[in-house]
């Protein structure tokens, strides 16, 4: 063990150069599965240089610091590498860094201790409460993903990738069954076959649009001659991809458009939960009604709609959704025209395809982890 000084307390660190850590926590993810047949949760990777850790060790009066590394983490609990053995059931602290450059305390204890090498070991700890993974790892964002695809085991394919990269997936059969998914709901990305029956994805494309649909689309084609990605584009499609995908595909889709996820302020209130997952649900429904009132260039619609956000947004913890729909209510008593305002418009479309409701934990226990 290391130590240095935060402030004026005394952390002590593990003395392993960066490389080597990493080398380390390598080789533990590729071995986890073997390892880590007993935690039912769903892991994320959540790697932190220097977490901060107080531990209650036995025989001392007051914590000690420790800066760790970190591994991954679930709902219930995370691992880290310490320098020296510690007793299961050990009482710590545990000060756990957000996506968002800030830090939350919890309370836990001490699981299970590993050894790993000479003066390394492996610490996993429970803790005293449940958390949201997603507010800590990027990981543990789940996107939302529609398939329309009319062949069955394509369709299979892609939701076995993507549900192993965190994704929620629907799948429509053809084009038609797709604009009744979007209509109900908010995808972070459609992944689109541009050959099909009853509707192709170049008709899809076109409804979409028309419609005043911004959300991302992928298509995913066998048209692989000269011109087809062209086409593809041109016809309204944001990416292009050819068949087949391979893993090392979705992991870069999905890596490209996983949006930042907005989050309410009241996300740690166990009262507000069910009530923020009714916002959220009926989010989708609004998010149409707005790109439906840009299409026809009803300034009365839109006036209402976003005083309806306005009013609605803050109440559940989403001010942001509140402040931005007050400008463009603003903006419209001011100007009644909707250039003024369009960018504003779509910034808040953008924020409701991000709002996400708490994470359900219930729904993480009885998933095996991966």
């Amino acid at each position: 063990m290391g130590e240095v000084m935060s402030g004026t307390r005394l952390v002590r660190t593990i003395r392993l150069d960066d490389e080597l850590v990493t080398q380390i926590l390598d080789e533990l993810d590729a071995a986890g599965k073997a390892h880590d047949k007993d935690r039912r949760a769903q892991r994320y990777r959540y790697r932190v240089k220097g977490l901060v850790i107080q531990m209650q060790q036995p025989g001392f009066a007051t914590p000690i610091s420790y800066q760790v590394p970190t591994r991954d983490m679930s709902a219930q609990g995370m691992s880290f590498l310490h320098g020296g053995f510690v007793h299961p059931s050990t009482r710590c602290m545990v000060q756990l860094i957000t996506r968002y450059g800030t830090w939350n305390n919890v309370n836990a204890v001490t699981r299970r201790c590993r050894y790993v090498q000479a003066n390394v070991h492996e610490i996993v700890i429970h803790f005293d409460q449940e958390v949201d993974p997603a507010i800590y790892c990027p990981d543990a964002v789940q996107s939302l993903v529609l398939v329309v695809e009319d062949d069955p085991l394509m369709a299979r394919l892609a939701r076995f990738y993507l549900e192993k990269l965190n994704a929620a997936v629907d799948h429509a059969e053809n084009g038609k069954i797709a604009l009744e998914f979007v209509n109900n709901n908010t995808y972070d990305v459609i992944l689109l076959d541009m050959i099909m029956p009853v509707m192709d994805g170049f008709e899809v494309v076109r409804v979409l649009r028309s419609k005043g649909f911004s959300g991302i689309i992928a298509a995913v084609t066998s048209l692989t001659k000269p011109g087809d990605r062209e086409k593809c584009l041109e016809a309204g499609c944001d990416l292009y991809f050819a068949k087949p995908l391979a893993e090392s595909d979705f992991i870069a889709l999905l890596g490209s458009i996983r949006a930042e996820p907005l989050f309410s302020n009241f996300h740690d209130d166990l009262s507000m939960r069910p009530l923020i997952h009714e916002f959220v649900a009926e989010l989708p429904a609004g998010l149409r009604a707005l790109e439906q009132a840009m299409v026809d260039q009803d300034v009365a619609t839109l006036e209402v709609l976003t005083r309806k956000f306005k009013a609605e947004g803050a109440g559940y913890g989403f001010d942001i959704i509140t402040e931005v729909a007050s400008k463009i209510e603003r903006g419209l008593i001011d100007n009644a025209r909707l250039d003024t305002v369009r960018e504003d418009v779509q910034l808040l479309m953008k924020l409701c395809s991000q709002a996400r409701a708490p994470l359900d934990i219930d729904s993480l226990e009885a998933k095996p982890a991966s």
